[in-house]
C-alpha cells in the first residue's frame, strides 16, 4: 500500500516517539523519530517531511523554537505541537507561529490520528501571522515562571544545579535515593534528618506533620475584603491605588464601583457651589491627537471596563467602551480602532462571533482576547481567527499595559 505521508515526531522521551510511531503506522504513515530538536533539524536537511509533531518542553531547544525554525526553512511543512505542560500561553503562541494544532498529553490514539488527518488536509488552513509578529513572540523558556533563587528556596541549590533548559532536572535520580528523603511527606525533610531519619508522628498517623500543619494553617481563609475588589474585577487594592489614588479605593465596593458617603458628597457639593468661577473663561474640547492609539474595550462588566480605561488612559491611549453586543457592533461599524480588548463572555454573543466580525470588517484592527474563562480550545481558536494576544483574568495593571504596548510596537 502506498505511504500516505512522511512525518517527523520529536520528543526527548524516546517511549513517546515510539508510541506515536506505533499509532500512526497503522494508518500507513511513515514516521521518523528524533529525541531532540537538533536531531530533527539534521534529519530534515536530508529529506522532506509533510508534517512535524513536536513536544514543547525539551532540553537545549524547546518545541516553539524548533517550530519557528521549521517555518522559516521549510514553510510548507505542517506542524502539530504536543505537551504535558499545556497552557493557554503556549497554545496561543504555537498557533501564531504556524502550528496547525496543539494537543495535550496524555492523548488517545484517536485524538492523535484526528489531529494528524486534519493537519494534512487542505481543509485546515494554517494561520498566517505577519513575520513581524512572529519575530516578537517570546518563545524562550516558556513553561516555568520561576527564577533560580525562587526554585532553590523551595527545593535546594543542588536541584537547581541539575535543571536543564526545559526546567526539569537533567539527572534521573529516584527521589528515594536523595539524602534525608522522607517517604511519608514525599520530600527532603530537615526534621526527619535531625531525628535520625525517624518521624514518630508521621509513622503513627501515616501523615506528614509538616504538611498537616500547613493544611491546618490554611483553613478558614476566605474572601479578604482588604485585598480583592470582587469576583469579576481582576485587580487588588494596592494595584488600583497605584493608578487611581487612595481616595477612590477608600469607598470601593465589592462589585468594583466607588461610592462616596452621602455626608461627604454633600460637603463636596457645598464647596463646589461656594467656589467662584470665572464667567469669561471659554473651554474648548481638545482634539484627539493620539488617534493612532485608539482602543475599544468590549466587556459586559462595567467595573472591568472602567478599571482598564483608568489604567490605559494614563499611558496616553484614547479609550472607548462597549458593554453589549449591539453597542460593540455599532462602534466597530462607526469607528476605526487600532486595538480592541475583547472579552469572550458577552451576553447574546455566540463563541468568537465578535472576533470574526472585527476581523472581517476591520482587518487592520488588532485584537487582544481578555477572559475569565481561559481554555486551550478558545486560545487556539482565537489565534487561528487572528487575535494577537490572549490574556486570562485576573490580570495585573502591568499585564494589560504591557499587552497594549506590545500590540502598538507590533503595528509600528
Amino acid at each position: 500500500m502506498e505511504t500516505v505521508a512522511k512525518i517527523m515526531v520529536v520528543d526527548d522521551e524516546k517511549q513517546i516517539c515510539q508510541n506515536v510511531e506505533k499509532v500512526l503506522k497503522k494508518n500507513n504513515y511513515e514516521v521518523i523519530q528524533a529525541t531532540s530538536a537538533k536531531e530533527a533539524l539534521e534529519k530534515m536537511t536530508k529529506e522532506s517531511f509533510s508534517l512535524l509533531i513536536s513536544d514543547i518542553v525539551m532540553p537545549e531547544m524547546n518545541g516553539l523554537e524548533l517550530l519557528e525554525l521549521i517555518k522559516k526553512k521549510w514553510p510548507h511543512t505542517k506542524a502539530v505541537m504536543m505537551t504535558a505542560y499545556a497552557s493557554t500561553d503556549t497554545a496561543f503562541k504555537a498557533i501564531r507561529l504556524g502550528a496547525q494544532d496543539y494537543i495535550c498529553k496524555p492523548f488517545t490514539p484517536d485524538e492523535l490520528r484526528s489531529s494528524v488527518k486534519l493537519a494534512l488536509t487542505e481543509e485546515r488552513v494554517e494561520t498566517v501571522s505577519p513575520e513581524k509578529e512572529r519575530a516578537k513572540i517570546d518563545i524562550i523558556d516558556v513553561d516555568i515562571p520561576f527564577d533560580r533563587e525562587e526554585v532553590a528556596k523551595y527545593t535546594s541549590d543542588d536541584y537547581v544545579d541539575r535543571l536543564g533548559p526545559s526546567d526539569m532536572p537533567v539527572s534521573r535520580i529516584a527521589p528515594e535515593t536523595l539524602k534525608n528523603y522522607c517517604l511519608i511527606g514525599s520530600m527532603v525533610c530537615d526534621i526527619f534528618a535531625k531525628l535520625g531519619n525517624i518521624c514518630k508522628a508521621g509513622n503513627k498517623t501515616e501523615e506528614c506533620p509538616q504538611l498537616k500543619a500547613k493544611k491546618k494553617k490554611g483553613k478558614g481563609k476566605g474572601f479578604d475584603s482588604t485585598k480583592m475588589i470582587g469576583i469579576d474585577c481582576p485587580f487588588n487594592y494596592d494595584e488600583v491605588v497605584s493608578v487611581t489614588g487612595p481616595e477612590y479605593v477608600m469607598h470601593l465596593q465589592r462589585d468594583g464601583f466607588s461610592f462616596l458617603p452621602y455626608e461627604e458628597l454633600k460637603k463636596n457639593v457645598a464647596q463646589l457651589v461656594a467656589k467662584e468661577f470665572k464667567r469669561d473663561e471659554v473651554y474648548h474640547e481638545l482634539p484627539r491627537e493620539h488617534a493612532h492609539k485608539h482602543i475599544l474595550v468590549i466587556d459586559d462588566e462595567v467595573a472591568v471596563n472602567n478599571n482598564i480605561r483608568k489604567i490605559l488612559s494614563k499611558q496616553g491611549y484614547i479609550i472607548d467602551q462597549a458593554v453589549t453586543k449591539i453597542e460593540a457592533l455599532d462602534k466597530i461599524r462607526d469607528q476605526e480602532y487600532n486595538l480592541v480588548l475583547l472579552d469572550l463572555k458577552i451576553p447574546e454573543v455566540k463563541g468568537l462571533e465578535l472576533l470574526k466580525v472585527i476581523h472581517d470588517r476591520r482587518p487592520d484592527t488588532m485584537v487582544i482576547i481578555i477572559t475569565g474563562y481561559a481554555s486551550i480550545e478558545t486560545a487556539v481558536e482565537s489565534a487561528k481567527l487572528g487575535a494577537i494576544d490572549y490574556l486570562p483574568k485576573p490580570f495585573a495593571p502591568n499585564e494589560i499595559r504591557n499587552a497594549a504596548e506590545r500590540a502598538f510596537r507590533l503595528a509600528a
